[in-house]
């Protein structure tokens, strides 16, 4: 009796591992893509003068001796160009041809364009890679939009590429953990929560899910807060957008 209940118990735990071994390899990845905004981060309000200050005038001389050449190039004395030990123009009124050198013959390059096997299950659509913004709070509707597609259930997840867990360095707007990232998204057609860029890499964040056979493709809306803190010039924030599909 009590070798049997040793066996069913042994049995038990077998069947609990399992099922966890079967949970974890239930979940492979099919494609990836990654999509980059280029922000570019104006002072606002701009000075009404302009960002580039005017060029000074000319003085009234440099003018005149513009004039003058333009109306008679060979005016005033005979000028001599030198440079180093090689005269552009001789002394003795000589002038040396420039020699035309044998070119080699260009190499022909073919370059041929193969479609993404994976733009069935998973592409990007731009609308707005690149965007300005001031200092606060900007929202950019339908930045890009998202297509899904698989034949099994699958879920599409996201993480900000290039940052990192340990907070050393800040990465502009996406930032590195634990700091929050500045920028964020949110799908309208599934809910109106503004939920900040996951910034310490995978697992990262579910964007939404599918069932089988199911395609979706929907708008991403972005919202950027810049600190004023934030010096003024030209960001990119790049996430990566991954497909992980149920394996049968």
């Amino acid at each position: 009796m009590r070798r049997n209940i040793f066996a069913l118990l042994a049995l038990g735990v077998l069947a609990a591992l399992t099922v966890v071994s079967q949970a974890d390899a239930l979940q492979a990845q099919k494609a990836y893509k990654e999509m980059t905004i280029t922000i570019t981060v104006t002072p606002s309000p701009a000075p009404t003068g302009g960002y580039v200050p005017a060029p000074p005038a000319a003085p009234a001389a440099a003018v005149a001796l513009a004039a003058q050449l333009l109306a008679d190039p060979y005016a005033g004395p005979a000028r001599v160009a030198f440079a180093g030990p090689a005269w552009d123009v001789s002394p003795g009124g000589g002038l040396q041809v420039a020699q035309v050198s044998t070119q080699p013959t260009p190499v022909p390059v073919q370059f041929v364009a193969k479609a993404d096997p994976n733009a069935a299950y998973l592409h990007i659509v731009p609308h707005t890679p690149s965007v300005n913004a001031g200092y606060g709070k900007t929202v950019f509707p339908c930045a890009f939009e998202i297509f899904t597609f698989y034949t099994n259930t699958y879920s599409l997840t996201d993480w900000g590429y290039g940052t990192l867990k340990t907070g050393a360095t800040p990465y502009f707007p996406i930032e590195n953990y634990p700091t929050i990232s500045y920028l964020s998204w949110t799908v309208p057609d599934f809910s109106a929560t503004v939920t900040p860029y996951n910034n310490s890499g995978p697992p990262g964040e579910t964007t939404w899910t599918g069932a089988k056979n199911q395609s979706q493709q929907h708008c991403i809306n972005l919202t950027l807060n810049v600190p004023n803190s934030q010096p003024a010039g030209l960001y990119t924030a790049t996430v990566q957008y991954n497909l992980y599909v149920t394996l049968p």
